[in-house]
């Protein structure tokens, strides 16, 4: 018997201020809503306060609590929270995943946190998929929450520009039907670690672009050929929303035609590992997703760390 983690419900937090360009000018950063648009296609993002005392577990137990409404799930019903953030609670532990198992209730589930940065999606849902399909867990949630503007530099405006903060949800459950997630691919490159990283975030962005636009495309087509599928079986693309020029470089590549492409860089800006379940939120209330159809994610991130989901709705 086969089993595979189906994507049951995407839940997401809503909070903080809306912050457009022109905002980023008034808070003293030098730039332009002309500049920011022209080289990221970003026009506004979701800030928390900064005197707003939540932090990453409470943005995030906050989208797990969406997911299970949504779902109609009980909170202990859960086997195992997985947690994706770069702004973990605590510096060293324990692991915020736990914190938000305490603060939704979860008592029957186990916690544990997931560090790649922007990939924190994809490697999440490989490490959640594979909890289900050994048959240890039958129900997962995975968590990616993230307050990137606690770690910006605002002097730097080529980066600070670039980053939101975001948190979403994403419930999991054994399946037999064939549907569910098909497989994922992960690599890494530690020769790259100096191109992006913080505390306060510091990135070599012709580097990282270069790295984005070459190394998504390819471990797409690695993981499609190990699934023994093609580009022309994919229903929509969901990449990681960092830059609209990496989102459109990388659908070019690969030959995915503009339309089945998730974009919405340009109203959270990067959300880090949250971008991704944000714009399956979105995709879903759009009515961009329908049972059967196949949903490809892809990421790059700090470490640098890539990789990508085949999933089938």
């Amino acid at each position: 018997m086969i089993f595979r983690a189906g994507v049951v419900e995407v839940g997401q937090a809503h909070f903080g201020e809306l912050v457009d360009n022109d905002g980023l000018v008034q808070r003293g950063v030098d730039t332009s809503d002309e500049w920011i648009r022209s080289r990221s296609g970003i026009e506004r993002r979701w800030f928390l306060p900064a005197d707003d005392p939540r932090k990453v577990s409470d943005v995030g137990a906050e989208a797990l609590r969406d997911a299970l409404a949504r779902a109609g799930w009980d909170a202990n019903s859960l086997d195992a929270i997985v947690c994706a953030t770069s702004q973990p609670d605590f510096a060293a532990y324990p692991a915020t995943a736990c914190i938000i198992q305490e603060k939704v209730g979860a008592r029957n589930a186990f916690g544990l946190d997931v560090t790649a940065a922007c990939t924190g999606f994809v490697a999440g849902l490989n490490i959640a998929s594979n909890y289900i399909a050994v048959g240890q867990c039958r129900r997962v949630a995975l968590v990616c929450a993230e307050l990137n503007s606690r770690i910006l530099d605002f002097s730097d405006r080529n980066t600070c520009v670039l980053f939101g903060d975001g948190a979403a949800a994403v419930l999991l459950e054994a399946r037999e039907d064939g549907s569910g997630v098909l497989g994922s691919e992960l690599r890494s490159d530690g020769s790259l670690v100096p191109i992006l990283d913080a505390p306060l975030i510091r990135m070599d962005g012709k580097a990282v672009y270069r790295c984005a636009v070459t190394e998504m495309p390819a471990i797409t087509r690695s993981l499609l050929q190990r699934l023994d599928l093609g580009i022309e079986d994919v229903s929509l693309l969901v990449p990681h929303q960092a830059n609209i020029r990496i989102i459109q470089s990388t659908g070019d590549n690969l030959g995915i035609p503009s339309e089945k492409v998730m974009v919405n860089v340009q109203n959270y800006g990067n959300t880090s590992s949250a971008t991704i379940p944000i714009a399956l939120r979105q995709a879903l209330d759009e009515g961009r997703i329908h049972p059967g159809d196949l949903v490809l994610t892809v990421a790059v991130g700090a470490g640098m760390i890539w990789g990508a989901n085949l999933i089938r709705w």
